[in-house]
């Protein structure tokens, strides 16, 4: 049993997507959102479920945890923060004075049994640039978080330091990247709390009509950062209304529709609206100014930290699409981005900080650290459904590629669960990307989302170079690459608009059942990928067999397989037989 000193525990909660991770000597060895569990999207309450899972996969009680990290300094930048008082004093009691009614986190600790453990406080943003301290094993390292506002900043700039991160520079309130972009999410229509993906999988079909107007709406400054146009969010005058309500985040809308409307010539559009041209080249206009501004940070960041590297964090780093590009655009060659880059990887980087030593992952995978589905009974099916165990791991294979290779959607529950947004082949959804129909039928039967949003492929790592145009390694998900115009007719369920598709590299040392059953697929039809897509539908991705079960009858999938196990509804085997 490690000592008590050796044992740390990483906590994020209050504002969304809590979250709670452990490491125990040097090795991050869980790490899971609370949301999995209470099955509330971007779930904000304190992270009870997800810590008791981190205790019993390490085996340990909550009297053996020495540390308890959290991402969160209330007080940071308070000096700038009562000179911006002092400016502005109608945001005085807004911004700096009220506080969320919440049970204080002492009380939250003991009634955990963790009240006799050390607290260590970690700034928002340096807790980001932790979880992706040692995901690369370079010497030299720069390092970016940056997302809508975290402990009064919005971007933090540093390079690698021993086991730590040198901070060297910071945005801080009210200029923010992330909310230029929740701003813009809210004005398209779309009002919920992490809507802004699709903006940018709705960017591809227009043109950026309205650069010009976005190029208004937020500035570049020099020698590092950005100016928001407080006339078109007016956050100084007007204080963002932040809730939590029902254990979910909300916020109301910040822009000025009268300002926006007279620089871009589109109203506001309500979220039940069509979706028309003007609206498509409006979300190509606010990613394409996204990656411009993004773009510019990474120059100046770089004009700092003379390396080839870059680690990022923070959740406007889940904007695939600019991530993808940065090597053609910027000096940066080699990308590594942390695969909860959002809140929830808080946790991770808290803990990280507070070991102050070098972590490194269980079984070397930093994204699957979540619950095994050895952890739970699959129990007792409904009669309408039909289970038979697989006689071996190779049988599993096949009968899963060859339901795949003959059209049918498969919901795969093996291993340990995801940490982060993407599915990775633990808790997925897959199809063949061959099929032309795959991709409506996918949102028609199984997810019931818009039908702009594109499919992402799990690709095994030694060929996706023969597919995808300036790609690298994007073992979490995390970047869209051009399709070469030589294979795009042969996938075309994840062939995006624009030509592009978001990769999963699969490794066999990283995920050996994954990677065999990509390559049991590649053997029967040459197509060494599949298209991969989060288990579930307008909810957290499954996290227990009874999750996956309730998904599977509720929706139109053909084959669902936990474990060993191959499920079908009633009859299905018997006809395939």
């Amino acid at each position: 049993m490690a000592s008590p000193s050796e044992i740390v525990l990483g906590i994020t909660y209050g504002h969304g997507d809590s979250s709670a991770a452990l490491i125990v000597n040097h090795q991050l060895v869980a790490a899971v959102e609370e949301e999995r569990f209470t099955r509330i999207k971007h779930c904000a309450s304190f992270p009870t479920h997800a810590i008791a899972y981190c205790l019993k996969h390490a085996k340990i009680e909550a009297k053996d945890i020495g540390y308890i990290a959290v991402g969160q300094q209330p007080l940071n930048q308070l000096w700038y923060r009562m000179q911006l008082g002092l400016s502005h004093p109608q945001i005085l009691s807004q911004y700096l004075m009220r506080r969320p009614k919440q049970p204080k986190l002492h009380q939250l600790l003991a009634d955990s049994g963790l009240g006799n453990a050390t607290v260590i406080r970690v700034e928002h943003h340096l807790a980001h640039l932790m979880s992706a301290r040692f995901l690369s094993n370079a010497d030299s390292q720069a390092f970016m978080s940056f997302d809508g506002l975290g402990d009064f900043v919005s971007v933090a700039i540093g390079r690698t330091q021993g086991n730590q991160i040198e901070v060297l520079d910071r945005i801080r309130f009210p200029h923010s990247l992330g909310f230029y972009y929740t701003a813009m999410t809210q004005y398209l229509g779309f009002p919920h709390f992490g809507d802004e993906f699709k903006v940018m999988g709705l960017a591809p079909y227009g043109q950026p009509k309205y650069l010009a107007a976005m190029r208004e709406c937020i500035r570049e400054t020099e020698p590092f950062g950005f100016k928001l146009n407080l006339e078109a969010f007016p956050i100084l005058r007007h204080p963002l209304k932040f809730q939590i309500r029902n254990e979910q985040p909300e916020m109301a809308p910040f822009y000025n529709a009268n300002f926006l409307t007279q620089i871009i010539g589109v109203a506001p559009r309500k979220q039940k609206d069509n979706l028309d041209r003007q609206h498509w080249d409006l979300a190509r206009s606010i990613q394409q100014r996204f990656e411009e501004v993004a773009n510019t940070l990474l120059h100046q960041l770089h004009r700092r930290v003379e390396t080839k590297n870059l680690a990022l964090s923070g959740g406007c780093s889940h904007n695939s699409v600019w991530v993808g590009k940065i090597p053609a655009l910027t000096p940066f060659k080699n990308v590594v981005l942390a695969p909860a880059s959002h809140d929830a990887g808080i946790a991770v980087g808290a803990a990280i900080y507070a070991a102050n030593r070098p972590i490194e992952a269980e079984n070397g995978n930093w994204a699957l650290l979540g619950p095994d589905e050895n952890d739970y009974d699959l129990g007792i099916l409904h009669e309408s459904l039909e289970s038979r165990q697989a006689p071996s791991r190779t049988q599993l294979l096949q009968t899963i590629a060859e339901s795949l290779a003959n059209g049918q959607i498969v919901g795969l529950f093996h291993g340990r669960m995801e940490f982060g947004p993407r599915a990775l082949g633990s808790r997925s959804i897959l199809c063949d990307p061959r099929a032309s129909d795959a991709k409506d039928k996918l949102n028609a039967r199984v997810k019931h989302r818009e039908a702009f949003r594109p499919f992402a492929a799990s690709v095994l790592s030694q060929y996706q170079r023969d597919w995808f145009q300036q790609s690298f390694e994007s073992p979490y998900m995390e970047a869209v690459f051009d399709v070469k115009n030589s294979m795009k007719h042969r996938i075309p369920a994840v062939v995006h608009t624009d030509g592009t598709c978001r990769i999963q590299s699969v490794t066999k040392a990283l995920q050996p059942f994954y990677y065999d059953l990509i390559e049991a697929f590649r053997k029967k039809t040459s197509i060494p990928m599949l298209l991969n897509t989060s288990f579930n539908d307008c909810e957290p991705i499954v996290c227990t067999p009874q999750d996956a079960i309730r998904c599977f009858q509720n929706c139109e999938m053909d084959l669902l397989v936990i474990g060993n196990h191959l499920i079908t509804r009633a009859n299905a085997l018997k006809k395939s037989a």
